[in-house]
């Protein structure tokens, strides 16, 4: 090592007061785990300041998207009421208030079965809602638990920390972030149509009320927050419990149900963890136990 080469050494050394000055020309290196406790320190310093500036700078985030938004728009929407054109449009505009949600989400779900790709879209923008502690309360038809991936899904974000009550009678779409902006579908019977951002106070108020009645008059998730257990069972569960006792291999039993061995197996391991079972004899017997089968 040069000369240059051992000063430069010597004084990063110093800069984090790794060595000190001994007197006459020496140096001595500090304890080492004091030494790599004030690194650990001054890192978390460095790290801490970042933050602060990252945080700092989100904080404007919401007020450039308006502002940009704003820009695109040739006139700014009449008594707080925009329309949205378009599938793709819909959904990122719900991608953009569920960012920027700070406290709740609340919505009415009326489809059945939820679709592979509904899901697919869907569980991103909940999970990081639920990571962030947003409060996210959703209302369900009690047809859609007839299916077991949208039942899946359900107990998958409850167990998380979503809430979920279910209606037997089909309501109106409606999603409502932290009680100020409600998005609602122009046709009811077709979403894809489009949609009507609200942000009219008078507007979302009721909104939020007519919410609250249906989330009072709700009942639980069955199996969930003290509701009712996992004691229901529908017709393609006992389909699936018959074949899994009739055939060896699931490529026979879901031929024979008309399914894809994908989605056959995805039945099965959800009335194995519905039932608490680890293999499918277990299952079998369980499920005799409780009259399913």
């Amino acid at each position: 090592m040069s000369r240059d080469e051992a000063d430069s050494a010597l004084r990063s050394l110093c800069r984090h007061k790794l060595v000190r000055d001994a007197g006459e020309g020496r140096w001595v290196a500090i304890d080492p785990a004091l030494g790599i406790e004030r690194l650990i320190e001054q890192r978390l310093g460095e790290l801490n300041e970042q933050l602060r500036l990252v945080s700092s700078a989100r904080s404007l985030i919401p007020e450039l998207v308006e502002e940009a938004r704003a820009a695109d728009r040739p006139e700014s929407p009449a008594g707080g009421i925009e329309r949205i054109d378009g599938l793709a449009e819909i959904r990122a505009r719900l991608d953009d208030l569920a960012f920027f949600a700070r406290e709740e989400m609340s919505a009415l779900q009326p489809d059945g079965p939820l679709t592979p790709a509904f899901i697919e879209a869907a569980r991103p923008l909940d999970l990081r809602c639920i990571r962030r502690g947003i409060t996210m309360r959703t209302v369900v038809l009690r047809t859609a638990l007839e299916d077991s991936a949208t039942r899946g899904y359900l107990y998958e974000m409850a167990d998380l920390g979503a809430q979920f009550r279910v209606v037997e009678k089909v309501m109106d779409r409606m999603v409502i972030y932290d009680r100020a902006t409600a998005v609602v579908p122009l046709d009811p019977a077709d979403s894809a149509r489009g949609a009507l951002l609200v942000r009219q106070s008078g507007l979302v108020s009721n909104m939020v009320a007519l919410f609250e009645k249906v989330w009072a008059s709700a009942e639980t998730l069955p199996g969930k927050d003290g509701g009712g257990a996992c004691d229901t069972i529908t017709e393609t569960d006992r389909e699936v419990l018959t074949l899994l006792s009739r055939f060896d291999k699931d490529e026979i039993a879901a031929r024979e149900m008309g399914i894809s061995i994908r989605t056959f197996r995805r039945h099965v391991a959800d009335l194995l963890l519905r039932l608490g079972a680890s293999n499918r004899f277990q299952a079998a017997m369980l499920a005799k136990d409780r009259g399913w089968m």
